[in-house]
């Protein structure tokens, strides 16, 4: 598999430029950090939340980074829960399992982004494998991040 048609879609859609980093294969958003030889704090990755309604929304953190599932509910005063990995299968069918980048627009979900990623020159995310890295620039990033909820959602899993 390589970059998700809906992801490059998408990308060119919003004349965001873009460069793909080709990798050994990994099994996660901070596996892909590491064999791509990038920082995994400027590697975003996609948690995808669900509430008792239903509702989906995607939190976009860092890879070295857990979701602060309580801060989020604090911050947007609901009841946010993972998703279940089988939903995510099917919701994401265009991606591999595990990969799914944080682009929620092209996804049509509601996103919350974590600061730390805004402060960043450059963006890397998974665009749908764990081969490669889509590479943008904190420009486009931001045009991408616009429509989200901008907060502190997340805690570095190394200390």
């Amino acid at each position: 598999m390589s970059l998700s048609q809906r992801v490059v879609s998408y990308l060119d859609k919003q004349k965001v430029r873009y460069q793909t980093l080709f990798h050994d294969h990994s099994h996660s958003s901070l596996g892909s950090a590491i064999a791509a030889h990038v920082p995994s704090n400027k590697v975003a990755k996609a948690v995808i939340l669900e509430d008792d309604n239903g509702h989906r929304m995607m939190a976009v953190l860092p890879a070295d980074s857990k979701v602060d599932l309580a801060g989020i509910n604090d911050i947007l005063n609901r009841r946010f829960r993972l998703m279940k990995e089988q939903q995510l299968y099917r919701y994401f069918e265009d991606c591999e399992n595990g990969a799914i980048p944080p682009l929620a627009q092209a996804y049509n979900l509601d996103a919350i982004v974590d600061h730390g990623l805004m402060d960043l020159p450059d963006i890397y995310f998974e665009g749908g494998d764990h081969r490669s890295l889509v590479h943008l620039s904190q420009r486009d990033f931001s045009r991408m991040m616009r429509h989200a909820v901008h907060a502190s959602i997340s805690r570095p899993v190394f200390h």
